[in-house]
């Protein structure tokens, strides 16, 4: 797996393992605002870097002009030091400046589909809590019955304790128990997990306007 030099996540990761692994317009939303607030605090301390850079600099002169020749030599090792690092700000500033515009555009194109936009952007976050919860524990549900055929008693106790238990959760993790007796069940049950994937995975894309391959399996819910 190659990383992009100097970028937190790419924007392939970004669109289909961070957005993808959401389940709402407004739980993709809420992730993407928290990607934006640690790009946007990155570039903050990317400016304080360089003044301190500068600062640096300013002390290494002063080095070099001590009588004293451990300390222009000092200063001299400092100076190259500095220099030799001096394109490393830029990059970081440009790859963070790429990454905070991709995260931008995404918010931008998601915006008018969100359920909660009415509400302030905290408030709109925990709103949006319950339904992305919800829809993440069936998912679970999904990866390991077809996995392993059975749930693991910490993802059941946590299923057990949302308040959609009854009346979504467990509904689905019967029918797919129902579906998984049946000879050949699993594999028709792969099958609708799989399209049903593909398809949402296409309906993000395109309100995102990036083309990528389909895969990711967000369950738009407005």
């Amino acid at each position: 797996m190659h990383a992009i030099p100097n970028h937190v996540n790419s924007n392939f990761q970004i669109l289909y393992f961070l957005i993808g692994s959401c389940h709402t317009v407004d739980g993709a939303y809420a992730l993407l605002c928290n990607l934006r607030e640690g790009r946007e605090m990155a570039l903050s301390q990317i400016k304080a870097s360089e003044l301190r850079e500068k600062a640096k600099i300013v002390r290494a002169e002063r080095l070099r002009q001590s009588a004293d020749e451990a300390d222009q030599l000092e200063g001299d090792a400092d100076l190259a030091e500095i220099e030799a690092h001096k394109e490393n700000p830029k990059r970081c500033i440009a790859a963070a400046t790429s990454e905070l515009d991709f995260i931008n555009k995404c918010i931008n194109r998601l915006q008018p589909h969100r359920k909660f936009q009415g509400l302030r952007d905290d408030e709109a976050h925990q709103a949006a809590q319950r339904e992305e919860w919800k829809l993440e524990l069936i998912r679970r549900a999904e990866n390991h019955l077809l996995t392993s055929g059975t749930l693991p008693a910490d993802q059941y106790d946590t299923m057990r304790q949302h308040p959609d238990y009854l009346t979504d959760i467990s509904p689905c993790i019967q029918g797919m128990l129902k579906a998984l007796a049946i000879p050949g069940g699993r594999e028709t049950l792969l099958h609708q997990v799989e399209a049903t994937g593909r398809k949402i995975s296409v309906q993000l894309t395109n309100l995102i306007g990036v083309e990528q391959c389909p895969t990711p399996s967000l369950k738009i819910v407005k």
